[in-house]
């Protein structure tokens, strides 16, 4: 059978999809031997997985774990072990959950920045999801027999997911004729690209701020308030709404207070970049803001450029669409 799966790994999360499962989790991994028995156990939400003797651990709690290796974007990402050793640990979990089989002919979609299509990165992203993947999952050895990838501009996942329904069929064809601009905030960049008539002009902009300057600058007032805490751009996120971090039951920092003043800073380099970039607004008829950070900035930035549509559970948009998009590449190849 023929398994479409999505695995858009971010450098603040890595996004799945399938049929039947979907999840966002932080694009972090770390050695088991550096995490001991306990933390592994059932009051934390890790698993371990092994790959070619070497046992990683992986999961929601992976923020919690001392020392963890973050997949952030540097040149050459893509040829970096533990990228792509991530990579397969993401695929190997969504494929067992999704109850992949080792003979299911699996199609992988995932994502690339515009800028990057066409080019040798892509062909190096390519060849990480190629082939066969031999994982084991909390002791259970799971296969993945990865038969094709496709790789798109991230912009026309949002835009796909706008198009298409779940099973690949048209939901909304004004997306056949329309001009959409894509603003799409992630961890590290504000990726912007216009979409028209479901093509991807040549507009492309990234702009160097996105949520991880927003808690760079938190986890700098964090470590000024107590040196010993040590803390890390993505030990804040899951601390973020609640604004206080909690070093330990005896401890807690309260950034608050800071929290507008580090929003506000981005919120000035994203729109600054947006108007770098498309000078002018109105000849888009449509605004989308996407990815981790759209609910943040989106009144700021509607503030600049107007009216614009907040994409549904903005962090898996890419991913939404992504999988959309293979479900109708699936749909039209069995009707062919």
């Amino acid at each position: 059978m023929k398994k479409v799966l999505v695995i858009d790994h971010g450098n603040g999360n890595i996004k799945g999809r399938s049929e039947v499962a979907s999840g966002v989790l932080p694009s972090l991994v770390a050695f088991k031997k550096d995490v001991g028995e306990s933390i592994t156990g059932k009051k934390t939400k890790l698993k371990t997985y092994e790959i070619e003797g070497i046992e990683y651990v992986w999961g929601k709690d992976i923020t919690k774990v001392k020392d963890v290796f973050a997949t952030y974007g540097f040149q050459n990402r893509y040829k970096e072990p533990l990228y792509k050793v991530l990579t397969s640990i993401a695929l190997a979990d969504l494929a067992l959950k999704s109850k992949v089989q080792p003979t299911d002919e699996v199609i992988v979609i995932t994502g690339v920045p515009s800028n990057e299509i066409g080019t040798e990165a892509a062909n190096d992203l390519k060849a990480v999801f190629e082939g066969l993947h031999t994982v084991k999952v909390d002791g259970k050895t799971v296969k993945v027999n990865v038969e094709e990838v496709i790789i798109l501009p991230q912009p026309i996942g949002t835009v796909m997911g706008q198009y298409l329904d779940t099973d690949g069929f048209v939901a909304d064809e004004r997306y056949e004729d329309i001009r959409v601009g894509v603003i799409d905030i992630g961890t590290g960049t504000t990726d912007l690209d216009s979409i028209t008539g479901l093509r991807r002009e040549n507009e492309f902009k990234s702009v160097e701020a996105g949520m991880k300057d927003v808690y760079q600058e938190i986890a700098d007032y964090i470590n000024s308030q107590n040196s010993n805490a040590k803390v890390e751009y993505y030990h804040v996120e899951p601390f973020f709404e609640s604004g206080q971090y909690k070093l330990s039951e005896r401890h807690i920092i309260d950034f608050e207070e800071i929290k507008p003043k580090a929003v506000f800073q981005v919120s000035e380099k994203i729109k600054q970049g947006i108007k770098n970039a498309w000078k002018t607004f109105d000849r888009f008829d449509e605004i989308i803001i996407t990815g981790g950070g759209a609910e943040l900035f989106a009144s700021a930035i509607e503030d600049l450029v107007g009216g614009v549509k907040v994409a549904e559970k903005p962090q898996q948009a890419n991913a939404e669409g992504f999988f959309k998009y293979g479900m109708f590449k699936v749909s039209e190849e069995d009707g062919e």
